[in-house]
């Protein structure tokens, strides 16, 4: 935190490729310019061709090697699993086993921050599932001993992790889909640390009622260090909720205050920085009627603002997942959207029909405005999930489609003269994912010097519909030539900033190591001048003869006592 405090005193400013009915060799080899269609080359069979309404996809590194993975729900229990090498993927077999079951989200998270990666897979008409990592990428099925619900009857859909007690430990919410037959909550589960979950759904107050829930997602939107909940519903008569945490276990639903209760058909909530204003803005996917972008604007107290008319991204089609990319790496977020229509996938005659529609790509003008762009937008999908990562390394973005048909959609995004850096935290005190965490990128370009632009972007584990992001998040930098400083906020309050880190890079930072790399205040004294520890600044040589005479009336006294016990906790003045 010394560091922290010396820095800014010293700086004074901190797809379809066609139809998938015969897909063995209909792909295109690429989308437009600005794209590859990666679909042929990666070749990821899915077998989506049963099930309803979609199945989860996951693009976190599974096994360690700090290189995205891939995981793709199954709508008869066969999960896939896709090893990255940074070139492509391989198929690997995992000792998991979902039965036949109808799975939905597929989320890895260290849920005993013992450092490997842990399964959650929420399940439709069947119980839920979460797999203990023992090492070495063996599982153990702790399903019916860890406290979740047994329950075989439930209709889970969306699951979210974060930490929203701050004890370092991620807890997690699964969104239920209420019918007239089965009547069953939201659930939120308190982790114990122990690799056991109490169910604190009634205490909390987040059942959320018996509505039709999708997806949850977990994010301290009034920035007071406590992850608040945003909770999407189906139907036009159950509006979104969004709990606030109170910081006591408990939450109280502030959407009719801030402007968030739509009540619409919401499908996927997508939260990110798209006007670069330094906060999370919001993109809910509906039906016909059109998706919704709600501004943040909760820092000038007005709650969310709907901006969708004026910036024209309400596409009017049934649309599903969601994800901002900042496909150039120009440091403005360009918006993807999935559509699609399908209720029980019945392939290949869902093709006959229900004929794929167009997905929707909106490209940023710089200005926080999005426009419709042409490329994209031709991709002939039924789409539900879908996520973002760099599977290739090479610092721009990639997208992968859990669509309807045998394989999965990639498009990639091809590298330019921009410039990018890629940032995984990982906490020590906090939740080791550092799911919740806050980064902000400082950056400047030699054409304006001393002027800083800011990105900002947060760890995700579950959000939008039925998704996982990479855990490595993508910064785009534009012509920016250095990165002047990474600020993370983590969960529960510490701030830390970490200097010297290099454009086109990935980074993993750590809670607490940037302290060791401070540079020795020692080295900016000048001659005939040592730096004091007590006072945290240079002094000669005859002043420091006597180190305790803190108020300088050379005695050592209990004024001197006093003053230092009056000044003990503040961070110390610097004159470096």
């Amino acid at each position: 935190m010394r560091c922290f405090a010396t820095y800014f005193n010293f700086k004074k400013r901190i797809f379809l490729s066609f139809f998938q009915v015969f897909m063995t060799c209909l792909c295109l080899p690429s989308v437009n310019a600005q794209f590859v269609n990666a679909s042929n080359d990666l070749q990821l069979f899915t077998d989506h061709t049963g099930g309803y309404l979609g199945s989860g996809v996951s693009f976190a590194d599974f096994n360690g090697d700090d290189i995205d993975d891939l995981t793709f729900g199954h709508h008869a229990g066969q999960i896939r699993y896709y090893q990255g090498d940074g070139v492509g993927f391989e198929e690997i077999q995992l000792n998991i086993d979902n039965d036949v079951n109808e799975s939905k989200s597929v989320l890895w998270a260290d849920i005993d921050n013992d450092g490997d990666q842990d399964l959650l897979i929420t399940n439709r008409n069947a119980s839920n599932r979460l797999w203990m990592n023992n090492g070495n990428m063996q599982f153990t099925d702790i399903t019916s001993s860890c406290g979740i619900s047994t329950s075989s009857i439930s209709r889970s859909y969306g699951a979210s992790f974060g930490d929203y007690d701050n004890d370092g430990f991620i807890d997690l919410y699964i969104c239920n889909y209420h019918t007239d037959v089965i009547n069953i909550k939201n659930e939120l589960y308190h982790n114990n640390g122990d690799g056991t979950f109490t169910d604190v759904t009634v205490s909390s107050g987040v059942g959320n009622g018996l509505q039709q829930s999708f997806q949850s997602t977990w994010i301290d939107i009034d920035k007071d260090r406590f992850l608040d909940l945003y909770v999407i519903n189906d139907r036009l008569d159950y509006p979104n909720s969004f709990y606030l945490n109170n910081g006591d276990g408990t939450f109280v639903d502030m959407a009719p205050v801030w402007g968030a209760d739509l009540e619409i058909y919401a499908m996927s909530s997508t939260f990110a920085d798209y006007d670069c204003d330094g906060d999370m803005d919001l993109y809910v996917t509906n039906g016909s009627a059109g998706n919704v972008l709600l501004s943040n604007n909760l820092n000038q107290g007005m709650g969310f603002v709907n901006v969708t008319s004026s910036l024209g991204v309400e596409v009017n089609q049934l649309c599903w997942g969601a994800c901002f990319i900042d496909h150039l790496n120009d440091s403005w977020l360009d918006l993807y959207v999935g559509t699609g229509f399908s209720v029980y996938t019945d392939y290949p005659n869902i093709f006959e029909e229900s004929p794929a529609l167009s997905n929707a790509f909106f490209t940023s003008n710089g200005t926080g405005s999005l426009d419709v762009s042409s490329e994209l937008s031709e991709e002939l999908q039924h789409t539900f999930a879908m996520s973002t990562g760099d599977f290739n390394n090479d610092g721009f973005p990639d997208l992968v489609s859990h669509q309807v048909g045998l394989s999965a959609s990639v498009i990639s995004a091809i590298p330019n003269e921009n410039h990018y850096l890629k940032v995984r935290p990982q906490g020590t005190t906090v939740n080791r994912d550092a799911i919740g965490s806050e980064v902000y990128v400082y950056h400047s370009s030699a054409e304006n010097t001393g002027v800083n632009a800011v990105k900002v972007d947060v760890v995700f584990c579950g959000d939008k519909y039925l998704s996982q992001n990479s855990r490595h998040l993508q910064f785009g930098l534009g012509s920016s030539t250095q990165v002047d400083s990474v600020v993370i906020q983590w969960p529960g309050g510490f701030q830390e900033t970490f200097l010297g880190i290099s454009i086109d890079s990935s980074v993993v930072l750590v809670e607490g190591s940037s302290i060791q790399d401070c540079p020795n205040p020692a080295s900016f004294c000048g001659s005939g001048t040592i730096w004091n520890e007590a006072t945290q600044t240079c002094v000669s040589f005859q002043e420091d003869l006597c180190p305790t005479d803190v108020n300088n009336d050379g005695f050592t006294s209990i004024q001197d006592l006093l003053e230092l016990l009056g000044q003990f906790g503040t961070f110390c003045p610097t004159t470096w």
